[in-house]
């Protein structure tokens, strides 16, 4: 999908003797927002940009090279020298060719080692200029940097960003506490452009320098100077999109939490720097126990790193492996500056969200199970949500609701519509809006605010259907999905299943009713024993929170790609009795 980012002018930074300002060019093409403000904490506020910059940049996907056009070549040259070879048939003078060549170049190596080149800064931007322009060529998706996101909100500014692999998710919250507003601002959402010259100027930002922050162009703003747009066009990947409803999925689970020094993760990173990532696991090992200072091993070199100053307050024991750890290295500079570390674990090979504080700014790291592994394309955390059905009036009721708001729990919207649409019909509506990219869950403050990534004509459709959801619904047609047990519990649900063996006639089980006997010996009769067994753990907002199935699926992989067929076909089920019973 092409789209066109129109700017007026690129973002540009100004210094002077006042302080210094930043004016983040906005696309043209989306509805107005302002932002015009003195940041407090510039200092801090800058760092923070500068590893989202880093984020943006980094591409960790190994692309295997492509050596046919070498090939080819090389093929060319060999019948080319191939008859005068063949005519020839000197090899003693081949021989003596060949030695003359290797002293050649052996005393050009010498040449060089005695005479190192000089670059000057023409050169290297020149040399820089041309590698960009090769890499368009050779590898478009690789030379496409995506402008992060800006959500200008009444309590807080959000900036957004994935990686070039789309396996990092970065977000900066600025709260509006560091704000001394110029102007009343504009809500609002859209893209801005971020240069490598402007992150270095943000890299000149000083404490002694007040630092400005201006997003868009002001409505009433009149220029003399001769305007002038900058158009970017770019193939975006849907995988962008459905990346962001991945990590707010994955960010809404259940998780384990533990709380880190900023100079444990330092030292991390430093042992990960010494060491060469040549031998396998490259793991992280998280060793917790309730009570104790959690230790991190290092694999496979089994070097084990305690915490030193926070316990770990969980209240059982786990151990947690995650993969893709020098991802970590954007965290480098800002961790010497940092408050807190945060540290969000779904289980071993699954994401992981580090949450670093510099004073009153958070920066949220979201990691995909490992580096190759990108956000969309593997992880399938959206799956486990409720597929309660929502009505086109219910979708508008609740869009209606959430824009006009700054930000609301499912509960508040709830209570906004008097209470006339039930709270799971909510939830599922909220995700939809997200995977639309129209709203967005705040993880920090646990509610969703309106924000749209793109106009909605111009959204891409993010696909649904999946080799596993055909799976499910072929198990549903067939009436193998049987419920065992339901039990309701305070903070949810929690449901037993099983696949069975006998494929069911529709309401058979049903018929059994009058005799609870013959019902006892169908269930424990052969033609319906188990073949896979299933439990899943719902909370209030119809959200899985924990899932367990016997097939082997779920044991080679648990939740690393997602809930398997049998459990997607599960959670179907559930819904669709949940309908027989209203209607």
């Amino acid at each position: 999908m092409e789209i066109a980012r129109t700017y007026k002018q690129p973002s540009i930074a100004t210094s002077s003797s006042g302080g210094m300002g930043f004016s983040l060019a906005t696309d043209l093409s989306r509805p107005n927002v302002f932002l015009n403000a003195n940041v407090r904490d510039g200092l801090s506020f800058s760092r923070a940009m500068l590893v989202l910059h880093s984020i943006v940049c980094t591409n960790m996907a190994r692309v295997p090279k492509d050596y046919s056009a070498y090939q080819e070549w090389l093929q060319g040259e060999y019948l080319k020298e191939l008859p005068e070879v063949m005519e020839r048939k000197n090899l003693q003078g081949l021989m003596a060719e060949k030695d003359a060549i290797q002293q050649k170049i052996a005393f050009l190596e010498t040449e060089i080692r005695k005479n190192p080149i000089t670059k000057s800064n023409e050169g290297y931007y020149e040399a820089q200029r041309k590698f960009w322009h090769w890499l368009g060529k050779t590898d478009r998706e690789a030379w496409i940097v995506l402008d992060p996101v800006v959500s200008v909100q009444p309590d807080a500014v959000f900036f957004e960003a994935f990686s070039l692999d789309e396996s990092m998710y970065g977000r900066i919250t600025l709260p509006n506490t560091e704000l001394e507003l110029v102007d009343p601002l504009q809500r609002g959402t859209t893209n801005i452009d971020f240069s490598e010259k402007l992150a270095i100027e943000f890299d000149r930002v000083r404490t002694y320098r007040p630092l400005r922050l201006q997003v868009g162009q002001d409505s009433v703003q009149i220029s003399t100077e001769l305007a002038s747009s900058v158009e970017k066009k770019i193939d975006l990947p849907e995988t962008w999109v459905k990346g962001f409803l991945e990590v707010q999925s994955a960010s809404a689970l259940v998780k384990i939490r533990l709380n880190l020094s900023p100079a444990t993760v330092a030292d991390l990173l430093a042992i990960l720097e010494q060491k060469k990532d040549n031998v396998s696991p490259k793991s992280l090992k998280f060793l917790l126990h309730p009570g104790k200072k959690p230790v991190i091993e290092i694999e496979p070199w089994g070097i084990l790193l305690q915490e030193q100053e926070h316990l770990f307050e969980g209240p059982q024991s786990h151990t947690y492996r995650i993969w893709g750890r020098r991802r970590l290295m954007v965290l480098k500079d800002i961790l010497p500056h940092a408050s807190k570390v945060e540290l969000q674990l779904l289980g071993s090979g699954l994401p992981s969200f580090w949450s670093i504080k510099s004073k009153e700014i958070d920066l949220d790291l979201g990691l995909s199970g490992w580096s190759a592994n990108d956000w969309a394309s593997q992880t399938k955390f959206s799956m486990m949500s409720n597929t309660e059905k929502v009505t086109d009036q219910e979708l508008t009721r609740v869009s209606a609701i959430l824009k006009q708001s700054e930000g609301l729990t499912p509960e508040q919207i709830m209570e906004k519509s008097g209470f006339k649409i039930k709270r799971l019909v909510v939830t599922n509506a909220l995700q939809q809006l997200c995977s639309g990219g129209r709203a967005m869950f705040d993880f920090h403050k646990q509610i969703y605010r309106w924000r749209e990534l793109f106009p909605e004509a111009l959204m891409p459709k993010v696909e649904q259907r999946s080799p596993r959801i055909e799976k499910a619904q072929e198990l549903l047609k067939s009436n193998r999905i049987r419920i065992d047990t339901k039990e309701n519990k305070n903070d949810g649900l929690s449901v037993q299943g099983c696949v069975s063996n006998q494929v069911l006639a529709p309401h058979s089980v049903s018929s059994f009713s009058s005799s609870s006997s013959a019902l006892e010996d169908f269930l424990n009769s052969d033609s319906s024993r188990k073949r896979h067994s299933m439990q899943l753990d719902f909370n209030l907002d119809g959200r899985v929170v924990d899932m367990e199935c016997t097939c082997y699926e779920f044991k080679k992989t648990s939740l690393r790609k997602g809930p398997c067929h049998h459990l997607i076909a599960l959670m179907q089920h559930i819904e669709n009795e949940a309908q027989e019973i209203e209607e």
